[in-house]
């Protein structure tokens, strides 16, 4: 029998059953207590006091009240990359349970694991212990992580759970697909670890689905290692039902000379709020931190990229992209830190929103904290209607005003997906656009006719 947790009201007793019930070592059942005893200090967010909520009222969007889903009988839909030539590593957790991992033996002959994270915490106990944790429980500037008790939690209850381990020098163009899909009731913790050790490459897939109408809670998190001229691509997919809260946080941390490309696909869901966090610790680290959005009637997306230069010479740049349609809203939070010790810093951040019509809302703010002066940055923000100079250029080639419009939001979005470099992702990612600008009403699309009225 499994003991039965609620999100918002673990106990002592109740995590220490469950990790019995699951064979976990001592240290691992020792992580989720202390973890568990932070989150008593803790209180769940509150926008009017809480600094990195403030924009996402936490009471109205999100529901605590819900048991923890440890496993069902659902089974994976496919996802990306099933119809490719060449095979990919995939784990698939659904409903709190990791069902399946399949590893190419091409994957598995260069050393590279993947596996249930609770089993790797014994068979790879050096490497989970010294990882699992290291970048939720406390952040360089003092913020963040380790003070939100949405992390906490998970952090003390996190049921399915995937490792990854990437050999030094091993080069893996294949990707590793992390699937988490969801079609019960209730809240999930999915936990994902990635090590990626000095001289290797690895490409991280995040696809996020779910059965229609589900009304579940996805509280997940993710932590990304990358030593020393290590090279990691990640893309994450957020592909939920429109009934899905999905709070996110994916967080890497760089060493020296590591060179890391994050791309966020942000469809679906009711709420979405996902923080990609980034820690430079290493001289030379590089991160390109891309994310592109589409929010439709009711949805209600918050996106949060913190990049942290704490070691000098380090490089970032940020760019964020969103379309909106109906009563939408969506909020970018761009954070740049850079320590008093990151001399020679280059770092930049961008976002830009597309109103398409009526009732939908896009508040942007790129936020900035420097402690050191000897450094490059710039951040910028636009938000705006379609120009109708750019209409009025297409329809006098004969294009119609639908497919006007349609070419115009593709175009929008191409310049962040075509940087993409995992196979299928663009493509994915275009179809998701492609079926909400297809479903809209593109007659009440609005565009700004100033430069039009200025041109003629």
């Amino acid at each position: 029998m499994t003991t039965t947790l609620h999100l918002d009201g673990l106990t002592e007793d109740a995590l220490t059953a469950r990790s019995g019930e699951g064979g976990e070592p001592d240290w691992l059942r020792d992580r989720r207590l202390a973890a568990f005893k932070r989150s008593l200090d803790q209180r769940w967010p509150d926008s009017r006091q809480d600094e990195f909520w403030r924009s996402t009222p936490f009471d109205r969007r999100i529901s605590v009240d819900r048991e923890i889903v440890q496993g069902g009988a659902a089974r994976a839909p496919g996802g990306i990359g099933d119809d490719a030539d060449a095979p990919v590593v995939v784990a698939n957790i659904v409903d709190g349970a990791l069902t399946d991992v399949t590893v190419p033996s091409g994957v598995a002959d260069l050393g590279v694991v993947v596996t249930d994270l609770a089993e790797a915490a014994q068979t790879h106990r050096g490497l989970v212990e010294a990882h699992l944790g290291s970048l939720t429980t406390s952040d360089p500037d003092g913020t963040g992580a380790g003070s939100d008790r949405t992390i906490t939690v998970n952090d003390a209850a996190w049921t399915a759970g995937v490792f990854v381990h990437v050999p030094a020098e091993v080069e893996v163009d294949t990707p590793i697909h992390v699937r988490i899909h969801a079609t019960e009731a209730g809240a999930h913790l999915p936990r994902v670890l990635a090590v990626v050790d000095h001289h290797a490459t690895a490409r991280l897939v995040f696809e996020h689905t779910s059965a229609d109408d589900v009304d579940a809670l996805v509280d997940e998190v993710v932590e990304v290692i990358a030593h020393d001229a290590a090279k990691v691509e990640i893309a994450t997919l957020q592909r939920w039902a429109n009934t899905v809260q999905h709070l996110a946080l994916q967080k890497v941390q760089a060493h020296r000379d590591a060179s890391v490309r994050h791309l966020s696909v942000t469809i679906g869901g009711a709420t979405v709020r996902l923080l990609p966090e980034f820690d430079l610790v290493g001289p030379g680290a590089e991160v390109r931190p891309l994310g592109v959005y589409f929010a439709d009637e009711g949805q209600w997306f918050d996106l949060q990229p913190y990049v942290r230069h704490i070691a000098p010479h380090a490089s970032s740049d940020v760019l964020f992209k969103g379309a909106l349609q109906g009563n939408s809203q969506t909020v970018f939070r761009g954070n740049i830190f850079v320590h008093a010790d990151a001399v020679g810093t280059s770092t930049d951040e961008n976002n830009r929103s597309l109103i398409l019509t009526k009732g939908a809302r896009a508040d942007s703010t790129p936020f900035l904290e420097i402690e050191c002066a000897d450094i490059t940055a710039g951040h910028g923000s636009a938000t705006g209607q379609i120009d109708a100079l750019h209409l009025f250029y297409l329809q006098s080639r004969g294009i119609d005003r639908d497919d006007a419009l349609r070419l115009i939001v593709f175009g929008f979005f191409r310049e962040v997906l075509a940087e993409g470099r995992i196979p299928g992702i663009e493509d994915a990612a275009l179809a998701d656009i492609a079926a909400r600008v297809e479903a809209a009403d593109l007659g009440s699309v609005q565009v700004n006719d100033a430069a039009l009225q200025d041109h003629t």
